[in-house]
């Protein structure tokens, strides 16, 4: 499902958006939650966030703000409206007013789009130190387990889910899987960004260490949700000894 909310009059859009991401959340509480910025946005988890799912989360709900100003970033995103569109995760869009080809494009394919219109309308709102959690992805590939036990700490300090992390290193996890055993992009159900990175991370592992990646984190999801073990102290032994 695909939301966009745009318009000059930006904190009226806001405020919509808040009020449709607190009911999306109330409405499917085991849905993880991401807020992308321009400052945090790249190929890699628009990839992510589009075909991906947590490890036994039924959904993402992806809340993309303002990103626009930047004119790569926008190119990328309406190029793959109709991915996003298809997907089983739930996307909203909080833009400035949209350009008419821009708008047309969203019509194609979004859910619901509401224009707020007149007024002035503001510009830089809730302005905040920018943190990229999907940086862990790439501390993972180079294998820099001090960068990726600091990362972990940051996402910890900052409030973000165990679980939002734990997702993100196992997609890295399963692409670099897919890259080992594929001679392709194509073959391996990848965008040629993701297995680039992928192809070149895997130099640094085995495949039976991949292997066991993949069974621990398993593990690790289902005992802390037994109530076993603490996802963020067995995250936090993953990176040390990657």
């Amino acid at each position: 499902m695909l939301y966009v909310m745009h318009g000059n009059e930006i904190e009226k859009a806001r405020a919509k958006t808040r009020d449709l991401t607190d009911a999306l959340q109330k409405k499917k509480p085991d849905a993880l939650f991401y807020r992308i910025t321009s400052q945090n946005f790249e190929e890699q988890p628009l990839e992510f966030l589009v075909a991906g799912q947590g490890l036994f989360e039924s959904k993402y709900i992806v809340f993309y703000d303002n990103l626009f100003d930047s004119k790569e970033i926008k190119e990328k995103v309406v190029e793959a409206l109709e991915e996003i569109a298809g997907s089983e995760n739930i996307f909203i869009f909080l833009e400035k007013e949209l350009d008419k080809k821009t708008l047309g494009k969203f019509e194609k394919y979004a859910t619901k789009i509401q224009n707020f219109k007149e007024g002035v309308g503001g510009h830089l709102l809730n302005k905040k130190v920018s943190f990229n959690p999907f940086a862990i992805s790439d501390a993972l590939l180079s294998r820099d387990k001090k960068r990726m036990w600091t990362i972990l700490l940051e996402a910890k300090k900052m409030g973000i889910a165990p679980e939002e992390i734990h997702g993100i290193i196992w997609w890295q996890v399963k692409s670099l899987k897919l890259a080992m055993d594929s001679k392709t992009a194509l073959e391996a159900g990848l965008s040629p960004f993701v297995f680039s990175k992928a192809k070149a991370g895997s130099k640094n592992f085995s495949e039976n260490e991949v292997e066991l990646f993949s069974h621990e984190l398993v593990c690790m999801y289902h005992d802390s949700h037994r109530g076993i073990v603490d996802l963020w102290n067995k995250l936090e032994k993953f990176a040390l000894k990657i």
